[in-house]
């Protein structure tokens, strides 16, 4: 009987009408609540029978009556009409209230630059969620690797994808060193005279130092210290060891303070634009939703 249930070539509408039949025992009341035919109702009840090869009803012009098998047969029914309920029931809850794991793939050091305005909120806000942060700057297929969503940062356009992609913040690069090594190296007057001094480069994993580009040209620089964390870059940027391209609101308290300036406000750069990336807009869950408003209105305040 097991076997038959779980066929694959199982009609939950069968399934269900038969259940609702043999519960009330009348095939006009089945059909009245289920708001169908009582024509269909027989029909289907028939073909379940004629699939299984068995009667589960005795019909005559004044009862219905399960036989042996139907009796076994409903239970194994109302046990998987239960579950799938219970399935549902989960789904709903997933739309209605944040809930459950969200995995995220985010910039190299962005955790750092946001612990304390989006992710320490986002999960007193929402208790039930659990917060995985992955950070690279490699570009990943975040279906193949599990991640939710992804936060990704770029100064190129954006490549045709099957994908969302929404803008929800863009940062000036700007040029900038020390006060110590502007006096000891002057304000360049343009980019190829600029490469000529010793530089600090925020490495991609992928490609490695990253050229710098205007609209115009697109130069490699003489890199003296290459490294993957924005800190240590702002540090050897402190320690007057080269100068560095990097977005301005990474550096506003440096550049506030006067420890950092900008080398020449006339080179302008393609901004750092910041994506969410997500499989779909529709039929989102609410964890990804939440997490999605949260971010948008982070990019909004900054």
């Amino acid at each position: 009987m097991k076997r038959l249930f779980f066929n694959m070539n199982n009609d939950l509408n069968q399934i269900r009408i038969f259940s609702k039949v043999a519960k009330l025992q009348n095939f006009t009341r089945a059909a009245e609540i289920l708001g169908i035919e009582k024509s269909t109702v027989s029909s289907k009840v028939s073909q379940l029978e004629s699939r299984l090869g068995i009667r589960l009803l005795q019909r005559t012009t004044r009862s219905v009556n399960l036989t042996e098998a139907g009796m076994q047969y409903l239970s194994y029914c109302e046990q998987a009409l239960e579950t799938l309920q219970i399935g549902d029931d989960f789904i709903s809850g997933l739309k209605k209230e944040p809930r459950g794991n969200l995995r995220v793939m985010l910039p190299q050091n962005m955790a750092d630059y946001i612990i304390s305005s989006v992710i320490i909120p986002f999960l007193t806000k929402y208790p039930k969620v659990n917060l995985e942060l992955i950070q690279s700057n490699n570009k990943i297929d975040i279906i193949k690797s599990n991640f939710d969503i992804a936060i990704r940062a770029t100064a190129e356009d954006i490549e045709d994808s099957s994908l969302i992609y929404r803008k929800i913040y863009q940062s000036e690069r700007i040029l900038i060193a020390s006060p110590e090594f502007i006096k000891q190296h002057g304000i360049s007057k343009n980019l190829r005279e600029l490469a000529t001094h010793p530089c600090i480069s925020f490495v991609n994993e992928q490609q490695g130092s990253e050229c710098f580009d205007t609209n115009t040209e697109k130069l490699k620089f003489k890199y003296r210290f290459s490294v993957s964390s924005m800190n240590c870059v702002k540090q050897a940027l402190l320690a007057s060891l080269g100068f560095a391209i990097v977005p301005k609101s990474m550096v506003k308290k440096e550049l506030a303070a006067g420890l950092l300036k900008e080398i020449n406000n006339e080179i302008k750069l393609k901004p750092n634009v910041l994506y969410l990336i997500y499989p779909s807009r529709s039929g989102q869950p609410a964890k990804l939703k939440a997490f999605v408003d949260t971010m948008r209105q982070w990019g909004e305040n900054n």
